[in-house]
């Protein structure tokens, strides 16, 4: 049984807490896949599956309350979309430290914290008055808030479906634990390399998962790009007597380019032709901006100056979050795209050419932390538009919805640091390998520094950039046929990841054909798959991080998951037998 009533209270004490574990749950396991794979799908799902589970498990066979569960679930998303704007930012500090020899501070995580949890209340208020137009009068369709809804809505949130992420989860995490002892860089293919293809095939579960959330088109055209850039490209420019190190970096360059390339393109393509109806709304809401902004853009200023921003930056980031929000807001609506660092670069970039032209001097330390706070302002307020979208269709109270999201952005505002530095310690010989690439950190990196291939960055840019001009002019029916982002990545990361993403896809693809009435059991497998081994791979870190050996540590985190996994097959005994 459900109750939809919109006047019923979604908003409970219970809701709160298991929102705010899941986030932190989400926090640790998103962060891991993050720097692991350089790309995150959206956790609502996964969100909706296990907050409907928990619920009903407590209630055993009273009436499930259906905004109970939609409030926890949206609480519980924002902790993956914090690990997000962390995750693809800050680590690009220790990449310069490595790879240039700087010595960029490492930033306090109690100052990182409270920096992180302004920036993620700075997205969720600013994306409150953009709710009457994006929701209400345009109705864009966000679709990951949209699929949550309707998972609501069909009653498919709980029961088996918990069952089977837990057990899928349990069973991805025994595995990934298994193979980081055993064979932790890979399976590599020397005769290969010796010819000049230089291959390091990765058995990830994750990776598997996301070429299925992602699609065909997509992870195909991941696959081409890796395919492209490694096994024509590379071997071409070890032939004409470049070093091996020199040509990963000049084809890992013009991967960058072209994903920076694509976002700006994207960004000049669909934002600017719509700028009235994008900050029209914004306009039409000054009394709840004089309220609202002033207050948390004084904080977010606040905790700027204190982590070490110059006041003139600070200033000027604080007004490029409330212009990024809402183009994130929008952005994430219509295509369920946030490519939240991106956004960060821009504002970056923008504010280091001001100081440039002023004669003033702004440090990389302060950079990152400015291109930090605009990605997790962006990350949330994207997420906040699907949570709004999905209280439309099912109907919870906007202002539930609203309290969950800021409970929950604190509290995973201010464990991130903490997070991200189990994962810095746990894996400090791994992180900018194949193995732990962290793509978009040296994104960030390398656009505050330099690139050892200008030229070549440049190039990439302007093929993305115009890719997407030229694509935004075709007829709708041939738009995308080659995604250029996707394809940038691949060429960024290489064939290791790539294989087994478009394993993932050809597995979706069979399904669409020939069984699509299987789709949402593959997604529930693959949020299960990408949860198990994301949170089993944190945990690996941490207890390595808390001074245990690694291999001590997967068995002890064995032997958890284990139990864990009986307990989760006796939870059948405890749900009412039908579907709600």
């Amino acid at each position: 049984m459900l109750d939809k009533s919109s006047d019923t209270p979604g908003f409970t004490a219970r809701a709160a807490v298991i929102a705010v574990v899941l986030s932190l749950f989400l926090l640790a396991s998103s962060t891991y896949i993050a720097v692991k794979i350089g790309a995150l799908p959206w956790p609502i799902v996964f969100s909706v599956i296990v907050s409907g589970g928990i619920i009903k498990l407590l209630n055993r066979r009273r009436p499930v309350n259906i905004h109970e569960i939609n409030v926890a679930q949206a609480g519980a998303s924002i902790g993956g979309l914090i690990a997000a704007g962390i995750a693809f930012t800050v680590p690009g500090i220790l990449f310069l430290n490595q790879s240039q020899g700087l010595q960029i501070d490492w930033p306090n995580p109690w100052l990182l914290g409270l920096l992180t949890a302004l920036a993620a209340l700075l997205g969720v208020l600013l994306s409150i008055p953009l709710k009457q137009t994006f929701i209400d009068q345009e109705q864009l369709p966000y679709p990951a808030g949209t699929a949550g809804a309707e998972l609501l809505k069909l009653g498919k949130a709980g029961g088996s479906q918990m069952l089977a992420i837990v057990v899928f989860g349990a069973a991805a995490a025994l595995f990934a634990l298994l193979r980081d002892v055993y064979f932790p860089a890979g399976l590599s293919f020397p005769a290969l390399a010796a010819l000049g293809f230089f291959i390091v095939l990765y058995p990830m579960p994750l990776a598997v998962s996301a070429g299925y959330i992602l699609g065909p088109r997509a992870s195909l055209s991941w696959f081409g790009g890796a395919a492209l850039g490694w096994l024509l490209i590379v071997p071409l420019l070890i032939g004409n007597q470049f070093e091996v190190a020199a040509a990963r970096s000049w084809i890992q360059n013009l991967g960058m380019g072209m994903v920076l390339g694509s976002g700006i393109g994207f960004f000049f393509t669909y934002i600017i032709p719509r700028l009235r109806q994008i900050f029209g709304p914004l306009l039409k809401s000054r009394s709840i901006l004089l309220r609202l902004f002033p207050l948390f853009s004084i904080l977010g200023l606040f905790g700027l100056l204190l982590i070490g921003v110059p006041f003139f930056a600070a200033f000027l980031t604080v007004i490029g979050v409330w212009m990024m929000v809402t183009v994130a807001a929008r952005m994430t609506g219509e295509t369920n795209i946030n490519p939240l660092e991106q956004f960060g670069i821009f504002i970056g970039l923008v504010i280091a050419f001001i100081y440039h032209l002023a004669g003033l001097e702004l440090g990389m330390f302060a950079s990152f932390m400015i291109v930090a706070f605009v990605s997790v302002a962006t990350a949330v307020a994207g997420d906040a538009g699907h949570d709004f979208k999905s209280a439309a269709i099912v109907g919870t109270r906007f202002r539930d919805i609203i309290k969950v999201d800021l409970i929950a952005a604190a509290a995973a505002g201010f464990a991130a640091p903490l997070v991200l530095e189990s994962l810095r310690s746990g894996f400090a010989g791994s992180l900018f390998t194949d193995l732990m690439p962290a793509p978009q950190a040296k994104l960030v990196a390398s656009s505050i520094f330099g690139f050892d291939y200008p030229g070549v960055f440049l190039s990439g840019f302007a093929i993305a950039f115009g890719g997407e001009v030229i694509n935004h002019l075709l007829p709708a029916r041939f738009r995308n046929r080659v995604m250029i982002m996707p394809l940038g990545i691949g060429l960024f990361l290489g064939l290791g990841l790539a294989i087994p993403i478009v394993l993932g896809a050809l597995v979706r693809g069979y399904i669409d054909r020939n069984h699509p009435q299987r789709y949402h059991g593959g997604l529930l497998i693959a949020a299960g798959v990408m949860g198990g081994e994301g949170i089993a791979g944190f945990s690996a870190g941490a207890l390595t991080t808390a001074g245990l050996a690694f291999t001590s540590g997967a068995y002890i985190l064995m032997g958890v998951f284990g139990l864990v996994l009986l307990a989760a097959l006796g939870i059948k005994r405890f749900l009412p037998e039908e579907k709600f």
